[in-house]
């Protein structure tokens, strides 16, 4: 039996954004609960995501996927240019929550179909801007 691998790569330029925590309350005489999120600037990165994903929506599936996702963010003008490893905030899994919360209905059903997930942040380099690249693999 042959297996059809499909890879799916594409780049995003912009700073990542982490989607943040959820914060539930409710409001006096309400008897649901309002839901919001602490990070208030990740509704635009994620529509950034899905803006440049509407591309490779032809690429949608329902099967397992497994993702790569590599995040260069900003560098800081003060830290030497060999310093590649990005060790402070913001933290990679909220980094990686944003993006497949975005890519839900245009790259897969859902990302319960994501049965591997390599997520990792770096520094752009110097000459380059900040940006994420997002790798499928369908099989």
């Amino acid at each position: 039996m042959l297996l059809h691998t499909m890879i799916t790569r594409f780049r995003v330029t912009g700073i990542a954004k982490p989607k943040g925590s959820m914060k539930a309350f409710i409001p006096k005489g309400w008897t649901r609960p309002v839901l919001t999120s602490t990070s208030s600037s990740v509704k635009t990165w994620e529509q950034t995501i899905r803006h440049v994903a509407q591309d490779y929506s032809d690429a949608y599936t329902t099967d397992p996927v497994r993702v790569r996702l590599r995040f260069a963010l900003p560098r800081p003008k003060s830290l030497s240019r060999h310093v590649c490893s990005h060790t402070k905030r913001p933290d990679v899994d909220k980094l990686a929550r944003a993006c497949l919360d975005a890519l839900t209905g245009i790259l897969w059903h859902d990302d319960s179909q994501v049965t591997s997930l390599t997520a990792i942040k770096t520094y752009a380099d110097q000459s380059e801007p900040p940006h994420l690249i997002v790798t499928m693999i369908t099989t």
